[in-house]
């Protein structure tokens, strides 16, 4: 048995780096609010109020960067010097970086590279961190750390989110994601558990626990949210009817929130919302930056998170800002992260900003349409640039299919010409009936809004699910590329 102290005596002071000592939280709730006080004072701003906080705290991690060695080479090399950026409105005359020169630093700095801002066993002496990794979809996951500081926004930025579709206390949340080194469960997780007063139900993907458990799981302990990507929440509605004998609609949800991608002319918010019978909430984020912009009920484009995150759209090809309503990369700045900084990080995802107009949340913070897709999954296909999910509304057009897709690219040499084509196997439902005429359909669809014609293959129900990565942790894939693979 533990011995007791004697009364009146003190023990003495932990020389352990606790978490609960390493953050002045008082400062914290000023500067980074409670979701109700955050959605009733800084997401009601005026514009230039919230400029003058993107200035201040953009400024700041100016000289983050400059005490950053993977940022003062790049910006010296671009003949900047401290100083040379003095308002947010200069921000493009620092040169942006991708996925890849993280790489290339990890590569030559081991394990996590200069860009992370510490030296891993020092910083944790005094700073608990935490590392979390990109899903590997296109490549070896990338690690990033996360100090007391970025642990606690990565959870709060998806409480905005979920405050302002309409969560409170008392909600209950099925989270079918893995708190692995993937990001995604433990954001929600926390959200809901230290921010919301909702109850999380951390089932995990649908390989730790299945899919019929976790709709058994939603029936019995009254979950009113469920939190997936698209795919899943069709699989998990698809079980409930075949295999525990109830409609997904009975469980009365609240709402969805997920991550519908080019779900430009709304079909797969549609389809959701009919399975479901309730509002479906688009979103955007990534594992460095957290979700970095959300639907409101009004579904009228994402809210950027503009306290938090400074975001631009560049030209895919030159790098230069875009005006707003045209489509280009999303260049990405935080203006509270410091390991590591997040400095003009070139996302590499498609999206357009809104022009501005008024918002029926009362809000000033600007607005971004639907993820396109990846502009590294782009392919150039007789001239015309092709993104493997500008597919989706062809795809999702006609009942007959599951709504499953993928994109083979080959290349084809005939009388010493070269020409590159593109394949969409597309996966047909058992109960489709007859297919007659599906595949012209389709493929008139696809012509129509990919530019060029594209070949369409009709696989059976459930082919693509290993290829795809459908129904497993982490995105979908949608591009198989062997125009450059040996036989």
């Amino acid at each position: 048995m533990m011995e007791k102290p004697r009364a009146g005596a003190r023990l003495p002071e932990t020389k352990l780096p606790l978490y609960r000592n390493t953050l002045d939280w008082d400062w914290f709730s000023q500067q980074f609010p409670a979701p109700d006080v955050w959605a009733e004072t800084i997401f009601k701003w005026p514009a230039d109020r919230v400029r003058e906080l993107q200035n201040r705290r953009f400024l700041a991690m100016m000289a983050v960067g400059w005490d950053n060695a993977f940022y003062r080479e790049r910006w010296a090399a671009a003949g900047l010097e401290p100083g040379d950026i003095r308002t947010l409105d200069d921000i493009t005359k620092l040169p942006a970086f991708n996925s890849d020169d993280i790489k290339d630093d990890q590569r030559e700095h081991p394990p996590f590279g200069r860009f992370s801002g510490v030296e891993l066993h020092r910083e944790l002496q005094s700073n608990p961190i935490k590392m979390q990794t990109s899903g590997g979809t296109t490549g070896k996951p990338r690690p990033t750390l996360f100090g007391v500081l970025e642990w606690e926004m990565n959870a709060l930025q998806v409480a905005r989110t979920l405050y302002i579709q309409g969560a409170r206390p008392g909600d209950v949340m099925l989270i079918p994601a893995t708190n692995s080194l993937a990001n995604l469960a433990w954001c929600y997780y926390k959200a809901a558990h230290d921010y919301l007063g909702m109850m999380p139900l951390t089932t995990g993907s649908g390989v730790v626990t299945p899919s019929l458990k976790q709709i058994e799981l939603a029936f019995d302990y009254g979950v009113n949210v469920i939190m997936s990507f698209p795919e899943y929440l069709t699989q998990l509605a698809k079980v409930a009817r075949e295999e525990h004998g109830r409609d997904a609609r009975d469980l009365g949800l609240k709402f969805i929130p997920t991550y519908l991608g080019p779900d430009t002319g709304g079909v797969l918010r549609r389809e959701l919302e009919a399975l479901y019978d309730t509002r479906v909430y688009d979103n955007y984020g990534t594992h460095e930056v957290s979700n970095a912009a959300f639907e409101g009920e009004d579904q009228d484009g994402l809210y950027l998170m503009e306290d938090c995150i400074y975001l631009e759209v560049v030209d895919v090809e030159t790098g230069l800002p875009v005006e707003p309503g045209e489509t280009g990369n999303l260049v990405a700045t935080s203006l509270f992260r410091k390991i590591p900084p997040i400095i003009r990080f070139n996302l590499r995802d498609l999206t357009r900003i809104l022009p501005q107009r008024p918002s029926a949340l009362g809000t000033h913070f600007r607005r971004m349409d639907h993820f396109l897709g990846r502009s590294d999954d782009m392919v150039k296909l007789r001239g015309t640039n092709l993104y493997p999910m500008g597919c989706l509304n062809a795809v999702r057009s006609d009942p007959r299919t599951t709504g499953e897709w993928m994109c083979i690219v080959e290349r084809h040499v005939r009388n010493e010409v070269i020409r590159d084509e593109m394949t969409v196997q597309v996966e047909v439902r058992r109960q489709a009936g007859g297919r007659e005429g599906l595949q012209e359909v389709l493929e008139q669809r696809l012509h129509t809004d990919l530019g060029v014609r594209v070949a369409v293959e009709l696989v059976e129900e459930g082919a693509l699910a290993d290829v795809a990565n459908l129904g497993r942790e982490g995105k979908p894939r949608r591009l198989v590329d062997r125009r450059f693979t040996k036989d």
